[in-house]
Formats: structure tokens, sequence, C-alpha cells
């Protein structure tokens, strides 16, 4: 298994993905040797009209749905000339497919996009504007994993490069999932750590990893193995806590059967979505 079509979900309105997060995607789509196809909106005026009727506003938006519309166009001129120069220097790859849209981008329009890809990039969800909720549709809707690209000042690596690699491991469904889902990364990492917190979930069995070290040196990943305790502490700060330089990407499952308590308590999948120091790998 390898991951050779690689869907990157481009923002246009109201904030354009920065061009770094495009930088970090051409660099991992090099890196597992795969093409990278860019979804980008593309705004059509009937629908963002919709948003604007004209009935609630005491002056014609006509002028206002122009600006939008104008502005839009020239941030996808420049987002489409940052790929073309990112996939060149790379050695990739590439395809734009652009897709119409509304005011703001559809998750279900990224969802059945990803489905015929073998993985999707995002940009965390406050560089483009919009929530978790988004991200969580597509992670939990698609059927493909999901890369999560941080901003770029947040954490040790932003290069894209994926070769030191921390993978959550609470012998789960969902991350028993990530981690068949990630082999195609993780047998190429030069460097892979297994985690698991102890006293955040309870385990019905004594924390071993014999099996899974099995598992992983049939495929040749070479891995390590610690299970911290995290007592009193909550999720996130103990995730961030155990990433260091070089680490450059974080595995883990995605848990979609609590998301209502998550929002209400926290979890990892809802901390890794808020803000991650580097990249965040996500299968459900």
């Amino acid at each position: 298994m390898s991951y050779k079509d690689i869907l990157l979900a481009l923002s246009i309105y109201p904030d354009p993905t920065p061009n770094y997060i495009i930088e970090q995607a051409a660099s991992i789509a090099r890196g597992l040797s795969a093409k990278l196809t860019a979804l980008v909106p593309s705004i059509d005026r009937a629908s963002f009209a919709a948003a604007y009727p004209r009935r609630r506003w005491p002056v014609d938006p006509s002028q206002i749905i122009d600006t939008a519309i104008a502005e839009a166009n020239r941030a996808s001129k420049q987002l489409l000339d940052q790929l073309t120069v990112q996939t060149k220097a790379n050695g990739i790859s590439s395809e734009t497919v652009f897709e119409p849209s509304g005011t703001y981008p559809e998750a279900e329009t990224i969802v059945q996009h990803a489905r015929v890809h073998d993985l999707a990039l995002l940009p965390v969800p406050e560089l483009i504007g919009l929530d978790e909720l988004f991200h969580e549709a597509v992670i939990f809707g698609s059927g493909r994993p999901v890369i999560l690209l941080p901003a770029k000042a947040g954490g040790p690596s932003t290069s894209g490069a994926i070769d030191d690699v921390i993978v959550l491991w609470d012998f789960s469904r969902a991350a028993a999932r990530a981690i068949a889902d990630a082999m195609p990364i993780l047998e190429k990492a030069r460097n892979v750590r297994v985690v698991t917190f102890l006293n955040e979930k309870r385990f019905d069995r004594t924390v071993k990893f014999d099996n899974l070290q099995k598992h992983l040196e049939i495929h040749a990943v070479n891995a390590s193995f610690s299970a911290i305790d995290i007592s009193g502490r909550p999720i996130g700060d103990a995730i961030r806590k155990c990433i260091s330089a070089p680490t450059n990407l974080l595995v883990m499952g995605a848990f979609g059967h609590s998301r209502m308590l998550e929002f209400i308590l926290g979890g990892a999948t809802r901390s890794a979505l808020n803000d991650p120091p580097i990249p965040v790998f996500m299968s459900h």
C-alpha cells in the first residue's frame, strides 16, 4: 500500500489558505511520491447573492457581491500561482479541480472528493475562518485519513517532512485504524515512537506493547514504546508535552462515538483540532 493520490482542500473566501500550507502539502506529496490535487472553490454568483437578499439591505448589495467575488478571484489566482511554484520546486505532478461554491466552503463537497483520494490535507480550522465541526465532518465522513496542517509558527517543524513520527496508542479500534492507514508513512519514517497515556481512559488489560511491536516489525517499522501517566492533566497538554523537535507528525485515531462529550469535556480529537503544533494524521 502507498499513497499515490493526495487531495489538498483550499479556501479562497472569506480567508484564503496561507501559502505556507501549500508549501507543506507539496513537500508531503514529494515525500510520499504522490500526485497532489488541489480542490479550489469557485464562487458561484447566484449562491453568493442568495446570502445577501436585496430586501434585507437598505441599499443594493450588488457592489458588495461584486467586490467579494473579485477578491475571491484574486485569491484563487494567487493560490494557483503558488501551487505551480511549489509543485515545480518539489518535482511532483498536480491537478486543479474547481468546485462551485457559495459564500463558504461546504464540508460535504470536500468529503465527496476526499472519498476518491488516498489522503486529504486540510489547514487547521482557524487558518481559513472555520470551526472544528467543519473539519470533523471530513474526518468522520470521508472514509479516508486526513492530515491537519498547522500554522507555520506553531511547532518545531513545518517543513513538510514526515519522517519522525509519534503514534498515540490506546488499544482502541480508532487507534488501530489510524496505524493501518498511516502504515505507508510509518514504513518510510526514520523514527517512530508509540505513546500510551495512562489514567486518561480505563484499559481492560495490562498495558503491553508486544503484539503491536510484532505487527510493526513485520512492516519493517522499528518503533520505540512508552507509557506516560497523565493523571490530572488535560489530554491536550499531555500531547503537546510529548512532542519535541525533530518530531514532525502525530498519528492518532479520531473518536466519533462521543463527540458531544468531547465538545463539553474536551478530548484527544478536539485537542488535536485546536492549534496543533505539528501536522496531525487522523483516521476514523
